[in-house]
């Protein structure tokens, strides 16, 4: 069984690949998933990037507020049933990069970023708000992710303009050049591709193991060359 207390984190730009590599690292090792809201769970989504750019202040705070509370409440349930844990995107992300991104581009009112950030060093101090004991960044060249963003064709993100995936990527790329909260393994999305050669998490298990030694479980549940009845 996995051990009490460990969690692992997997971050990165949209379209690089996180819940795919999150699933699969969690079949691997016996993890739980803690994965991030999907588009039917979240009613600000779709009117957000569907709106016009000077439209987008009316949903921005609500967009962050319901990715806050999504947060609380995954971090409560790890907490509460214990065990071991992957999670598809973390906290720092939705405030350091995406809610200091909108107050930056004025999308955010000063007064609006002000009350999220109460609430998110509320987050930070509580008591289940334990750092990731691995964070494993996902990062790619801005026009290999906007590709991957097409393809998938989600339609609150198929008509952002360029300029808002070259700002999130620069963002993405400060923020983990800053990131010092817990260790980072970082992963370039060129140099695998889990849904056309699914055998490619062997290499990135073992990696992981390398790092998370003794932690990680010794008897992995989804060996090489297993496949599913």
């Amino acid at each position: 069984m996995p051990p009490k207390s460990m969690l692992l984190a997997v971050a990165g730009m949209v379209g690089t690949g996180k819940t795919t590599l999150t699933r699969a690292l969690a079949q691997r090792f016996g993890l739980q998933m803690a994965l991030e809201s999907v588009d039917d769970e979240n009613p600000w989504l779709t009117p957000f990037y569907g709106a016009e750019s000077n439209a987008q202040q009316e949903y921005a705070l609500r967009l962050q507020l319901h990715f806050l509370a999504t947060r609380f409440h995954s971090m409560r349930k790890m907490r509460a049933l214990g065990g071991g844990w992957i999670l598809d995107r973390t906290w720092y992300e939705d405030a350091e990069i995406f809610a200091h991104g909108l107050y930056e581009s004025s999308v955010m009112s000063a007064h609006e970023y002000e009350l999220y950030q109460r609430l998110y060093v509320e987050l930070l101090t509580g008591p289940a708000a334990r750092p990731p004991r691995l964070l494993i960044y996902l990062q790619g060249s801005l026009d290999l992710v906007v590709a991957r963003i097409g393809q998938r064709g989600r339609e609150a993100e198929r008509d952002m303009p360029p300029s808002y995936w070259k700002s999130l990527h620069a963002r993405y790329a400060t923020w983990i050049g800053q990131f010092r909260r817990c260790p980072v393994l970082r992963l370039d999305i060129r140099d695998y591709d889990l849904l056309r050669d699914p055998a490619a998490i062997d290499e990135i298990a073992a990696t992981v193991r390398l790092r998370l030694e003794p932690e990680i479980p010794q008897t992995e549940l989804w060996p090489s060359g297993f496949t599913e009845p």
